[in-house]
């Protein structure tokens, strides 16, 4: 009986997916001819992978860093929290899953990197105050203090250009259990 019941919701899943797919390969397909798709095609198929970064990944990452840099001069973290926000909500969305659950992980992650990304934009602390209409989107044992918040988004940078020190210390305090 379960594996009727089962039958379903893969079937739910996969044609899901299956429409994710085909909408990337129809967005490609669309796309296909343009000199730099081309390039980029024949280095991925011949196992290039410095040549394909620099035929398609690398020039769409410097239009996103001229747009960066005249919209938010000076504004380094920020910059980081935009391009590498992906990066950054994992790892803070593993950390509150291992400590709090699954439980609402990802409001609580992303309203970290929310409020993280105006301290960076205005100078205003990260602060989660309980009196908020809205608090489930808070996290509760972990990434509870801006020095926390900001200790382990230093690491995390450190570790994306190569340096993991920051970050194995901070992922080391995220990680250990306080009891009071």
């Amino acid at each position: 009986m379960t594996g009727q019941s089962s039958a379903p919701i893969q079937d739910v899943i996969t044609a899901i997916l299956g429409n994710v797919d085909q909408d990337r390969m129809a967005l490609f397909a669309s796309l296909q001819d343009h000199p730099m798709l081309q390039e980029a095609q024949a280095f991925a198929r011949d196992g290039q992978p410095e040549r394909f970064l620099y035929a398609l990944p690398y020039p769409l990452e410097r239009v996103v860093d001229g747009l960066l840099q005249t919209v938010l001069p000076g504004k380094r973290e920020a910059h980081f929290i935009l391009r590498q926000y992906r990066f950054l909500n994992l790892h803070f969305q593993k950390i509150i899953q291992r400590r709090e659950g699954f439980g609402c992980s990802g409001d609580k992650s992303r309203a970290i990197l929310d409020r993280l990304l105006q301290y960076y934009l205005t100078g205003k602390e990260v602060v989660f105050n309980s009196g908020e209409r809205y608090t489930f989107g808070h996290p509760t044992t972990v990434f509870t203090t801006h020095r926390e918040i900001v200790e382990f988004f230093e690491g995390l940078y450190s570790l994306y250009y190569g340096n993991p020190e920051l970050y194995l210390k901070a992922l080391k305090s995220a990680l250990e259990i306080v009891s009071i």
